[in-house]
């Protein structure tokens, strides 16, 4: 059943991240993904898609357009959902008779006349909006989602510039200026307690339901890692006890985004989270040797794991070796970056990396602070 009024239980993926822009043959791939999991909405609001977010006001081309239209045609067939945002946060022109607002209807009712199941309107990651005498800017955020939903004839969805109780600043009413005005059928974006939370039950909702009765989907950073370029995340689906109405921001990796997905799909098909993270691992064929290192690799929030060391530095050296130089497969090309990474920093811990591979390898102020570590002149 298509999603309309957004009446479902809305699961899926969220193309949201930094500095990756996926070709439209691998939203093809994921959409199959999504089905085949029983996930039912793609979200797209990629950063790097200029025209999205830092040139929000130029039109699509026609080739794009046509290439989108294919896409939501595709998803039908997948029922799978496309709701796209489009974030003009930066530089919204606020003032009376602006012709932004005209603008931002105009591109939404084209988005919607090429397939888009819904519209959402996106402030995040933008600074707060310096506001000329005594006009709040959550009322401003609001009102814009309640224009646009309005001038559409139908619910669409917001990401409010306050995504999570930790952007909540003292003394800053916008949570709660934005919700008590925002319509009550327009439905929320919020990543609970935290930009990345360690969970996605009720309680990471108690701060915004304070103040909104609003659907609620919640926006999960677990597994995304633009942020921390040097790291990927690919262990279990810890912390999570449902994924009803929860949407997965991941990585842009699409071979790590498909075993990701899966893996999500079978932490609730079994009771035990792990055993249904091993067969993720059986299932990409990953070899033995990743079982080794892989703590390295488990979510932030699963703070009983990797703390742990669980195998020596030799065990670990000689299954990164294993990985990086013997396993190859597509999976394996996205993540050689991130064990050879690893490698590089287990060095360091057990003083075993050599002056003429630091030159190498690491920039100036890093490299040079290196160099004066006390352990160099043991």
């Amino acid at each position: 059943m298509m999603m309309t009024k957004l009446t479902i239980n809305v699961n899926g993926y969220i193309e949201g991240f930094y500095g990756r822009l996926l070709k439209w043959s691998e939203r093809h791939i994921l959409l199959k993904k999504l089905s085949s999991c029983n996930f039912n909405t793609y979200f797209y609001c990629p950063k790097e898609d200029l025209k999205h977010r830092l040139k929000w006001r130029e039109a699509y081309t026609n080739k794009w357009l046509l290439a989108f239209k294919n896409f939501c045609e595709t998803a039908k067939t997948h029922k799978v959902n496309i709701i796209i945002g489009i974030s003009p946060g930066l530089d919204f022109n606020f003032k009376e008779n602006s012709p932004d607002f005209n603008t931002l209807v105009k591109k939404a009712k084209i988005l919607k006349s090429k397939g888009a199941t819904s519209i959402v309107l996106m402030f995040d990651d933008i600074e707060p909006y310096a506001i000329n005498g005594n006009v709040s800017e959550g009322l401003l955020h609001a009102k814009l989602a309640n224009y646009l939903s309005k001038k559409l004839n139908e619910e669409i969805l917001v990401v409010p510039r306050v995504y999570c109780d930790e952007l909540i600043v003292n003394g800053s009413s916008y949570l709660d200026d934005f919700n008590k005005n925002l319509n009550k059928d327009i439905t929320i974006f919020y990543c609970g307690k935290k930009i990345i939370s360690d969970t996605n039950k009720k309680r990471e909702l108690n701060t915004i339901r304070k103040t909104s009765s609003n659907k609620i989907i919640f926006w999960d950073n677990l597994y995304a890692n633009d942020y921390c370029p040097k790291k990927i995340f690919l262990g279990p689906y810890f912390g999570r006890s449902n994924f009803n109405n929860t949407m997965v921001n991941l990585t842009g990796l699409i071979k790590t985004d498909l075993f990701i997905l899966d893996l999500i799909k079978l932490t609730f098909e079994h009771e035990n989270i792990e055993a249904g993270w091993i067969n993720v691992l059986q299932k990409y064929n990953i070899p033995k040797q990743f079982n080794i290192i892989c703590n390295y690799f488990f979510p932030i929030n699963s703070k009983q794991k990797n703390k742990i060391r669980l195998n020596s530095y030799q065990q670990e050296t000689e299954a990164l070796d294993f990985l990086l130089w013997k396993w190859k497969i597509p999976l394996s090309r996205e993540w050689y970056q991130y064990m050879l990474i690893l490698k590089q920093d287990l060095q360091l811990l057990n003083e075993n990396l050599k002056d003429n591979r630091i030159e190498k390898i690491f920039p100036a102020p890093l490299k040079e602070a290196l160099f004066k570590l006390k352990w160099r002149n043991k």
